[in-house]
């Protein structure tokens, strides 16, 4: 993630809008200047985020749009943004539930308002309410829609609200308890894999997984990069056994406890010996190094804490597969 998401996500935190500062999540962003010297702002998403930043209301987006600006000194912040989806990209489970939200609340308003007609739309309302009835339910989020259709919604606003006002009113406070649950909590970006039985190495991981949920600030995530190191070592540890396997590496010097690259290589040559292990051993060599980079990299980013947790994920689980800890 780039440093003027984050940067335009810190914004939004201190405004106390962590709904919009998590739209943001999976985004990147640009900011250029259009032919009068106006500042144009950018925004790409995978979808349904992009959905749900384009249906924002125009206030929403002018915050955005400021956000973004915020860390630029005397740049003036357009009144809106464009919106852009980013292609072949798409966010779905737990972590796609805020987007749904508002994604369908926008749709109710714009029913309730003239703004789309319920032939062109109630289908895709009817898939909708089910995935966010089912994630909701599954993550403990508060829903209570009692509008199956938007037919349903129709005879409602029919029968009790004369104003368009009073109909936004309606939905508004309809979703807000979702909208505001959902919106004060992270959910894991990396998928939790089986466990190895190797009891540091799980421990650890877990351990990673559950800070990156918290994790807002540079040094939270160069943890991240610490704990995915110390991983690493604990999966070099697992698997070495110094009477068995090379204790020196090819300079005879002994391989110290904590140095997991040699430890891995030194294990790699006696088990897998006759097989072409080069690309194993980079695959490790890459997951260790950006470990270590992001652990010492004080400009980190929550991108960059994810990224390191998967490929340390991967490695673990490639190095679990060849020592048949999954094999039944």
């Amino acid at each position: 993630m780039s440093d003027s998401v984050e940067n335009a996500r810190r914004f939004l935190e201190n405004l106390q809008r962590p709904d919009l500062s998590k739209l943001l999540a999976f985004s990147e962003v640009d900011t250029d200047v259009g032919e009068w010297f106006d500042t144009i702002v950018t925004i790409r998403s995978p979808k349904p985020f992009a959905d749900a930043i384009a249906a924002l209301p125009p206030h929403d987006r002018k915050r955005i749009a400021e956000a973004v600006v915020s860390n630029e000194g005397d740049t003036t912040a357009p009144s809106d943004i464009t919106c852009r989806t980013l292609p072949g990209h798409t966010i779905d489970g737990a972590q796609a539930l805020l987007p749904e939200l508002i994604v369908h609340q926008q749709t109710m308003i714009d029913v309730g308002t003239g703004n789309a007609s319920i032939q062109d739309v109630n289908d895709y309302y009817l898939a909708r309410e089910r995935r966010i009835a089912v994630l909701c339910s599954a993550n403990g989020v508060p829903y209570e829609n009692p509008h199956d259709d938007l037919w349903s919604w129709f005879r409602y606003y029919k029968q009790h609200f004369g104003t368009y006002a009073e109909r936004r009113q309606y939905i508004r406070e309809l979703f807000k308890p979702a909208i505001k649950a959902v919106s004060g909590r992270t959910f894991a970006t990396i998928p939790e894999r089986e466990p190895t039985g190797w009891e540091r190495v799980d421990r650890g991981l877990a351990k990673a997984r559950s800070d990156l949920e918290v994790a807002a600030a540079e040094e939270a995530w160069q943890a991240i990069g610490l704990l995915c190191r110390e991983v690493i070592i604990s999966l070099a540890q697992a698997v070495h056994d110094p009477e068995v396997h090379l204790t020196t590496d090819e300079h005879g010097t002994l391989i110290s406890r904590t140095d997991a690259r040699r430890l891995l290589d030194a294990w790699l040559h006696y088990e897998h010996t006759g097989g072409n292990n080069k690309e194993i051993r980079a695959h490790i060599k890459a997951s260790l190094d950006l470990a270590v980079n992001l652990q010492h990299r004080r400009t980190a980013t929550r991108q960059m804490a994810a990224l390191c947790l998967e490929a340390t994920s991967s490695a673990v689980a490639v190095v679990a597969i060849l020592a048949g800890r999954w094999e039944e």
